[in-house]
Order: C-alpha cells, then structure tokens, then sequence
C-alpha cells in the first residue's frame, strides 16, 4: 500500500457512518461490490460491526474504498491514492476467483490428526485455512462459553459483540508477518445437537467434521483474529498452529473454559526453541528478528510480493550453511554478528531497492531472492578480508553487473529458487567474481 492501512480503515469507517443510514446509498454499495466479485451483505456484516474492518484482506479494502468513493464522491477514498496499480489489479483478479471458490463447506476431512481420548484431538494446521474457515463463517464465537461480551446497539437492538483487545490482535499478526511468532494452540469446540459432530477412523488417522456440526472457538480469539489480519496483508502465510479439537456439550465447555483461565492461564507467548535443527537456522532467526529483514524473509517456498518480501528462510539458511559453515552456537553467533551488521547496511544503502520500493526493482535484480546467497558470500568475503562494510555500496555498484547474462541465467533458472545445484551455482558465481579459491561442490 502506498499509505498507511490504518488510516484508511478509519477513513472508511466514517464514511459507512454516514452511508448505512441511507437504504438507497447502502444498496448501490452492496451491488457495485456484488459485481466485483464480493458477496452480497458483506457490507451489511461490516456496517453492523459484525465483521471488523481490521481482518478483512487487502482486495476487499481496495474494493470499499473504490465503491465508497463512487457512491459518496469522497475523493479521499480514491483506491489509487492508497493501492498501487499492480495492487488494484490483483485485487479485482482475487475478488472474481475468490468468491465462491475459496468458500469451505462441510463436511471437513482432517488428517494426521492424534486422539486423546473419545472427545479430545489434536493436530497441526495452517493459519490461512483456519482463516478461510472464519471467512466461510465456519467458526463462530459462542457467548456462552467465552468471556463477557461487549454490547452494541444495532438495528436488531442491544447486540453482544466480542471483547477484543485491537492491540494485541496487532501484535500477534505483525510477529507472524515478521516470522517471528512461535506455533501456538488454537482450541476449537465441534458438536452437535442432533447427529455425531466429528468421526475418527483410527487407522487413517482421519477426522470428520460432519455436515451438521457447529465449531465455535473456546480459546485463541485473539490468536485467531491476529492470523485473519496478517492473512489479509500476506494471503500466503506460512504460520503454523496447533490445532486442539474438543466436542464438548455446552456445560462442559464452560467448564473447560473456567478451567484453562483460572487453573491452568495460557501464556501469552511460548518459550523460545531451545535447538534449531541446523545452527544456520539460529542465524536466520536472529536475521529475522534484529535486522531490516524483519518481515522480509518468507517461510514458505517463495516470498510474497505483495507483502514485500524479499527472500526466504530456506535460501539464507542454505547459503550460511554453505559459506559460513557454523559447527556449533558459537559458530552461528559470530555468524549472526556479522550478518547483521552486513545486511542493516545493505539494506540502509539501498533503502528504496529493499524496504521502500521493493517491487519497483524485480526486474533489476538486486533484490532476486537467489541474490541473498550472493550477498551471503561478499558478507564473508568482507569478514575475512577485514574489509569496512560502510564501503559496501560502492563495492557492489562497481563489482556486480546485475546485467550480466550469466547471472541474469542463473538466478532466473528453469530449476528453480529452490534447486540446490542452482543455489550452489550462485555460491560458485560469486566466489568466482571475488577471487575465493575454494568452490561450493
């Protein structure tokens, strides 16, 4: 976004103000954003408050501020002075793909799902499908068994809301764009009054939700609502949970839910991983969580240019391991030393490459995610020449010749970012440019 999204959510916010009130106005809305592909009453659900404008993704904000705009002529909403021309692009293209495709439907097959007991599993789950769940208005919020409500009045009247605290909804989804933030536990409640909620088949190790269940949410609202908001700013997200199921009656959720808030509190963030399975992997941590690149390195297979990224976990990992070898913690703290400083100054010298512009500069390859092992590689080449790394801009304008076609070749390989003999090949380019005599096999 060009813009700070916070301030066109407010902008918004005032406008739906003013527009609700007026049958004609909210109708002509709920069609413009109809034939954009969104369904119809979801403006209704975000007017009445039961949807916040906090958790909807970057596509539906894009849409609102364009729609708004023409319905209120409130040229401030303009959709061009917040979103880019690529981002409102790709938000009509989502909106028309997503709006019955995306939608999860009953019944819902888990797997590698472990049993406790007859009314007690747990798994693994990604946060973007449990975040398409609550957009599919699968999981609900069930009064009776969470805290105090909050209330609102609205056209049906006196109206319970939940209680969310918008600062720590903040917090949990800026860790979890930034890759900092640990797996944790989600606990939904999945039952039913007329027929079996779930159904377990030991052998498969697969569980059912079946068509008639109800899934309410007994603990991790605020986990959940963190993950609908960084879903909404990087809709790939890689950010697993821990995934408790219980199919309680009402009574015994309550219990349940008295009991994990007064005997046994859920703390608000886990113990640090005490061991990484390979050192490098401690080093790309420290990278994530004290350097520019916070935010920029992707857990997934591929960064995310709507969200910025640049590079991704694996291929720093897979360079540093490479090039810097760390055989123990100490090895991968002096790593980290080094890496820090050389990124926070690569990065502060080519600002608009890698933090303000990133996308202006894909083409240039300057910010190609293969070119991290490179820079991996001129990191120690720096260390082991004692070289000073305020000289680092100079050094890359007039060493790398982003232009070159054996470069150009090799980072846009065929095989892939994630080709290990391309990724040593990388490593093999640049110590060839530098003058190391030993190669990477």
């Amino acid at each position: 976004m060009k813009k700070d999204r916070e301030r066109l959510e407010l902008l918004i916010a005032d406008s739906i103000t003013e527009i609700k009130v007026d049958r004609k106005k909210v109708l002509k809305v709920n069609n413009l954003l109809s034939e954009l592909g969104v369904p119809f009453g979801t403006f209704d659900e975000i007017s009445k408050g039961d949807k916040q404008l906090s958790t909807v993704d970057s596509s539906l904000l894009c849409a609102l501020s364009e729609t708004l705009y023409e319905v209120s002529g409130n040229t401030n909403l303009k959709s061009d002075q917040w979103f880019t021309n690529k981002e409102i692009s790709y938000a009509k293209k989502e909106l028309s793909n997503n709006n019955e495709t995306n939608r999860i439907i009953l019944p819902i097959a888990l797997e590698n799902v472990e049993i406790v007991n007859i009314d007690n599993y747990i798994t693994k789950i990604k946060m973007v499908d449990l975040v398409q769940w609550f957009h599919s208005q699968l999981i609900i919020y069930d009064f009776e068994t969470q805290r105090s409500a909050k209330f609102k009045t609205g056209k049906n009247g006196v109206v319970p809301v939940p209680d969310i605290n918008l600062k720590s909804v903040k917090d949990i989804a800026d860790n979890m764009l930034n890759g900092t933030y640990l797996e944790d536990m989600i606990t939904l409640n999945i039952y039913s009054d007329e027929t079996e909620a779930v159904e377990y088949n030991p052998k498969t190790r697969i569980l059912t939700i079946n068509e008639q269940a109800a899934i309410s949410i007994l603990d991790g609202f605020h986990r959940l609502q963190g993950g609908v908001r960084a879903c909404a700013t990087n809709p790939e997200l890689e950010q697993m949970m821990i995934l408790s199921i219980r199919s309680y009656d009402t009574d015994t959720a309550k219990k349940y839910f008295g009991q994990i808030n007064t005997i046994n509190v859920v703390k608000k963030e886990r113990l640090k991983e005490l061991k990484s399975q390979e050192f490098s992997d401690l080093v790309v941590r420290d990278l994530q969580q004290k350097t520019d690149l916070k935010g920029r390195i992707a857990s997934a297979s591929k960064i995310s240019e709507l969200a910025g990224q640049l590079t991704t976990f694996d291929i720093l990992s897979f360079a540093i391991d490479k090039v810097f070898k760390p055989k123990s913690r100490l090895d991968a703290r002096e790593a980290s030393e080094t890496l820090i400083k050389f990124f926070d100054y690569l990065i502060g010298s080519f600002v608009d490459e890698f933090m303000l512009n990133p996308n202006k500069y894909r083409d240039d390859l300057i910010n190609h995610s293969l070119m991290f092992v490179g820079y991996v590689v001129i990191a120690k080449y720096f260390e082991d020449n004692n070289m000073p790394i305020k000289n680092i801009k100079d050094f890359i304008d007039k060493k790398i010749n982003f232009k070159d076609k054996n470069l150009i070749e090799l980072l846009n390989s065929k095989r892939g970012i994630n080709n290990a003999k391309v990724r040593n090949e990388v490593i093999n380019y640049f110590e060839m440019l530098l003058g190391v005599n030993e190669n990477v096999q």
